[in-house]
């Protein structure tokens, strides 16, 4: 899974290589700081690390194990001791009291292996499961970095276009209540004129700070990923091309993303590690069988001095090697067992639930944005019209109200319908280019090659800027 970065990760940094510090920066560049520095792609990278180790975790339940340890004592203190002696004819009894004073060293190893322990073997194969989980999920979140990369990108484009019809408006507006005004002056258009336009200036204002608020926020978006601080991108080629989607083919995307998806392959091998794990603790009832081999050494030295007597020197050693089986059953852990698969059963059922709502989800995913894909190709081409319709009425209204057959009102509506205009094409191109990474994403395709080919069409000389630092038009 790790392949669908490193593949086009040498592309990523040529292009960011070739890129000047002061130019605008590019989709690409943007992507590759975020490769190196989002806080979230870097937690699922911890995380497919420790999934990795799953596989060993799982396996020592199987290996031998090996355990050893010296035990060192140098201990005195009063003894007594008594003992029967049968002499022919007569019993004898001794009694020594005294005190004992002695050194000791014990070294022992032991080799263990599992022969038969069910729980341990479910254990291991979950371990696999796991395994895989984690390189689909670290697949996922690669893929979710694109996604978020791409829509924090367009927000900027999409805010600035939307700044800049703001604008335009604006000055359209502003243009018009200054002719309102002379002509009102001369008294050829009554107050309530002057007043409208007036209105519709302060509105067309206020939407104008609100876009430019709307840039700044969206640029700071970027920093969420990037951890760096973002004044200038590249803008789209008006040449970006829209292709339609084939309807025909939406099913063929359904099962393309049911068999590739990478969240429903990891809730897919989720659900299969919780059916292990449920056999591991119903496995927990059955006896376990291992061999052992112990080794030890044991050597004490030490004096004994009776009160009755001369000291007493002694010395024991001792070496055994020792083989054995163990058979171990529970026969009652206070209900522990029991409770554990239970428990196992429980969450084995809820991953298989999870797993249908998950494949469920995506083929509604997979449906509606393949429509969406649809949708949004044929949305830019009417919108392009649109445009076209809305410069076309503006024009005759323009003519009508300069003979005084329009007022001022429909001149404003004209107005704000062409700049409506362009703001709904460009937020088409926008929706269209994320329809199509979020359906290649839902079929599991999407990758940084997707993120190349997009960056082609980004040009740095339309340039992007926050809004503070834009020339006020």
């Amino acid at each position: 899974m790790s392949k669908l970065i490193s593949k086009t990760l040498g592309s990523l940094l040529l292009i960011a290589s070739c890129a000047a510090p002061l130019h605008a920066e590019t989709l690409a560049e943007i992507y590759q700081l975020a490769l190196n520095n989002d806080a979230q792609l870097k937690a699922a990278h911890a995380a497919f690390k420790a999934g990795k180790q799953s596989i060993p975790l799982a396996r020592a339940g199987l290996l031998p194990t090996l355990t050893g340890g010296v035990v060192i004592s140098d201990g005195d203190g009063d003894t007594r001791s008594f003992r029967t002696l049968n002499v022919p004819g007569n019993t004898l009894s001794e009694d020594t009291v005294g005190k004992e004073d002695s050194e000791s060293e014990y070294y022992f190893l032991t080799l263990t292996q599992p022969l038969f322990d069910l729980p341990a073997w479910f254990t291991f194969k979950q371990g696999f499961d796991l395994d895989q989980q984690a390189s689909a999920e670290l697949a996922a979140a690669q893929q979710s970095l694109i996604i978020r990369v791409a829509n924090a990108y367009t927000e900027v484009l999409r805010t600035s276009e939307n700044l800049v019809t703001a604008k335009a408006e604006q000055r359209a507006i502003g243009r018009q209540l200054e002719q309102t005004k002379e002509r009102f002056d001369v008294g050829l258009l009554a107050i309530t004129s002057v007043h409208e336009a007036q209105a519709a200036y302060d509105d067309a204002r206020v939407n104008t700070l609100e876009a430019e608020s709307e840039l700044d926020i969206a640029f700071e978006a970027l920093e969420v990923m990037t951890g760096q601080t973002h004044t200038k991108l590249a803008g789209l080629s008006a040449d970006f091309p829209i292709k339609p989607a084939d309807l025909a083919g939406r099913e063929a995307w359904v099962n393309f993303a049911l068999e590739n998806n990478f969240t429903l392959a990891a809730a897919r091998l989720d659900m299969m590690a919780a059916e292990n794990n449920a056999k591991a603790k119903r496995a927990e009832h059955l006896p376990t069988l291992s061999a052992q081999v112990s080794y030890a050494n044991e050597h004490t030295d030490g004096t004994l001095s009776p009160d009755n007597g001369r000291n007493q020197p002694f010395s024991y050693d001792d070496e055994p090697l020792v083989f054995s089986v163990r058979l171990d059953a529970p026969l009652y852990t206070g209900g522990l067992v029991t409770a554990e698969r239970k428990i196992a059963q429980q969450e084995f059922i809820q991953a298989q639930e999870n797993l249908l709502y998950i494949q469920r989800s995506i083929t509604q995913q997979a449906r509606s944005q393949h429509l969406k894909v649809h949708t949004n190709s044929a949305r830019v081409k009417a919108r392009s019209l649109g445009i076209v319709s809305a410069q076309s009425a503006l024009e005759a209204t323009q003519a009508g109200f300069d003979v005084g057959t329009r007022n001022i009102v429909d001149l404003l509506i004209s107005q704000r319908l062409l700049y409506q205009a362009q703001r709904d094409y460009a937020n088409a191109r926008y929706d269209y280019i994320l329809s199509m990474l979020n359906l290649k994403e839902v079929a599991g395709l999407l990758s940084p090659d997707d993120i190349i080919k997009l960056n082609i069409w980004m040009k740095p000389e339309l340039e992007v800027g926050k809004s503070a630092s834009r020339v006020q038009l």
